[in-house]
């Protein structure tokens, strides 16, 4: 019996077939690479392109009276994030100086809750001309009075603007209402399909807010929500208008207990999304 080892064979010559698979599987292998490679690098284009084209929100508070300095940007910011916006903050510090106002110039909205401000006459005129520009306002419970002193002239170096409410809102506040009645907050039927009212849920409920008067508000004016209490019915709350071509919201709601509201939130939520459309 022959118990020795067959030779062992040497690697022959790679043939033309072979050599075709390698090259076929090298280029597979630097192929997906390159496809990998454009995929991350494109994705991380893509996105960055869409983080720079986020509707920047701005919000303006300088409020001491329904604590909006400390609750609205927090809930816009909620917001923001989850509706792919960007936000920037205008604080005031309970002051009528908004060092940072210039940066409306890149605003794609403006969301107001200010009380008795009159601004320095250069702010007042960013403000304004921001105003008239055709981009998205959102107005909320005192900004109706937002920017004029009560019976008083404006400070040296700044300026009442006491026509924003009617010209620019659409409104008409005179006063509120006892503040132990609160608001009955009612949807108007005919608009519960409405982008406004989507997810504006119960259709009533009430607010500790005091019933601000708002009526008569303009006749260009779409009405969303109304208030109800014992001194007043059915008293104009929510609504928007066209201001030129700036899209103009405002609610008189904005007591520090809405906050807490779901309904309240969706609303804001709508009317931020509607100001941004264009």
């Amino acid at each position: 019996m022959d118990f020795s080892r067959s030779p062992k064979k040497e690697p022959g010559p790679i043939g033309p077939g072979k050599k075709l698979d390698t090259v076929k599987k090298t280029m597979k292998t630097f192929g997906f690479a390159s496809f990998l490679l454009f995929f991350v690098v494109g994705n991380l284009f893509v996105g960055d392109l869409f983080a720079a084209e986020k509707p920047l929100v701005a919000v303006m508070v300088s409020d001491d009276h329904y604590h909006a300095d400390t609750l609205l940007p927090p809930l816009v910011e909620k917001l923001a994030q989850e509706n792919h916006w960007n936000i920037v903050v205008l604080h005031g510090k309970g002051t009528s100086n908004f060092p940072d106002i210039d940066v409306l110039e890149k605003a794609d909205t403006l969301v107001v809750f200010v009380r008795r401000l009159t601004l320095p006459k250069d702010q007042l005129a960013t403000l304004k001309k921001y105003v008239e520009s055709g981009r998205g306002l959102v107005a909320l419970r005192t900004a109706c009075h937002g920017f004029t002193l009560r019976n008083k002239p404006a400070p040296d170096g700044c300026e009442n603007w006491s026509e924003f409410d009617a010209d620019v809102l659409g409104g008409n506040y005179h006063d509120h209402g006892k503040d132990p009645l609160g608001s009955d907050i009612q949807n108007v039927e005919s608009k519960l399909d409405s982008p406004i009212l989507k997810d504006v849920k119960p259709d009533r409920w009430h607010s500790i807010g005091s019933l601000y008067w708002t009526a008569p508000i303009k006749d260009d004016t779409t009405l969303y929500q109304t208030g109800s209490s014992p001194e007043g019915k059915d008293v104009p709350v929510t609504w928007t208008r066209l201001h030129g071509k700036t899209r103009v919201a405002f609610t008189a709601l904005g007591h520090p207990k809405d906050y807490e509201v779901e309904a309240f939130q969706k609303l804001l939520r709508n009317l931020i999304a509607w100001s941004l459309e264009r």
